[in-house]
């Protein structure tokens, strides 16, 4: 692990890019056991200072795939890759989500604990809090998969690798080459992928990224903190790619008729008790920012991914689903089934 260490930390002058093979070396001695913890920490602020390179980043994704449990694919699913590092704001993905699984359309959550530097609010602690069990095996995450469409992935459990660091990237405190390669491990094998971004350069290198890592339609989005979850209340840039290319657009709400003040900054308990009413069809007039940035969202996804034939048609499918509260009918089926599991499994 030193002589990767070495070339990737000396400085401006003297680090250069590891080759693939090399950065496949680097990262199989981590997923093995063999490097420190200080070797670790030593490589990964030694990437963050020099730029991780796109090789070095699909190396990792390799390898940690490589080493992540067999589950079964369901490569007709969308993959929503948010922030491993938590939410402060309403977390808009999830009922979006919910929504489009009551139509048919497979929905893959994925997460653990939330992590620096933000430590905001995790999928998993908000899913938990609703009342889902996350803690099923294989075979019964699988099976609640295919008759839900909707799963969450509790990342560590499935990527040893990513278990294996956690406490290394909790005493850094700083994003690095893994906040990329944890949101696309796709371990049920996705063709699809909405994923969010913080900034354009996390962007361009996804851009390059994603037809490597196997995604045949990927969208891209500098959403709320970094989430793949679009503001009304402003234009976002969106990037678009496939295997033919990519494309860039500026989303902009109010050309659709949406618009709202700011989100605010809220508690885990006031996220579940805000998701609760919008995931049960609330029309109050206090939520009402909540409930657009659903409709919004979920719209969006429908027309991306060809469920319907216009960005129109997408908003209002996604009002009347949202009217007949489809969301709380899958929210509690998947509850029933995965708590029915869960005792099974202890019993």
């Amino acid at each position: 692990m030193i002589q990767w260490i070495k070339a990737v930390g000396t400085g401006k002058l003297g680090s250069r890019d590891l080759t693939y093979d090399e950065a496949v070396a680097a990262a199989l001695a981590i997923s093995r056991g063999e490097a420190t913890d200080a070797q670790i920490a030593a490589f990964l602020m030694a990437e963050r200072m020099k730029g991780e390179s796109d090789n070095e980043i699909m190396a990792f994704i390799d390898v940690f795939r490589r080493y992540s449990l067999p589950l079964t694919s369901f490569s007709d699913s969308l993959n929503c890759a948010g922030p491993y590092d938590g939410r402060n704001y309403f977390p808009i993905t999830i009922p979006v989500c919910l929504m489009l699984a009551s139509v048919g359309f497979p929905q893959v959550l994925h997460g653990a604990e939330s992590l620096p530097p933000k430590l905001g609010v995790s999928l998993k602690e908000l899913l938990e809090g609703l009342g889902v069990q996350i803690d099923v095996d294989a075979i019964e995450w699988e099976r609640i998969f295919a008759e839900t469409h909707i799963g969450f992935i509790w990342s560590e459990r499935v990527c040893p690798p990513l278990r294996r660091i956690r406490h290394i990237r909790e005493q850094m405190g700083l994003r690095t080459l893994v906040n990329t390669v944890e949101k696309v491990i796709n371990p049920i094998h996705s063709n699809q992928i909405v994923i969010g971004v913080n900034h354009k350069t996390a962007m361009q290198h996804l851009v390059q990224i994603i037809p490597k890592a196997g995604f045949q339609t990927a969208y891209i989005v500098q959403g709320i903190e970094g989430s793949e979850d679009f503001p009304i209340y402003k234009s976002s840039a969106l990037r678009k790619v496939t295997a033919w290319g990519d494309e860039s657009s500026i989303i902009d709400p109010t050309m659709f008729g949406f618009h709202s003040a700011p989100l605010e900054k809220i508690s885990k308990d006031q996220q579940i008790q805000i998701l609760k009413r919008v995931i049960a069809g609330d029309t109050g007039a206090d939520i009402q920012a909540e409930r657009d940035h659903v409709i919004f969202n979920a719209g969006l996804r429908l027309f991306w991914f060809d469920r319907v034939s216009s960005y129109e048609e997408g908003f209002y499918l996604a009002k009347q689903l949202y009217a007949r509260k489809e969301a709380q009918r899958v929210l509690t089926r998947w509850i029933e089934l995965s708590q029915t599991k869960s005792k099974e499994a202890t019993g």
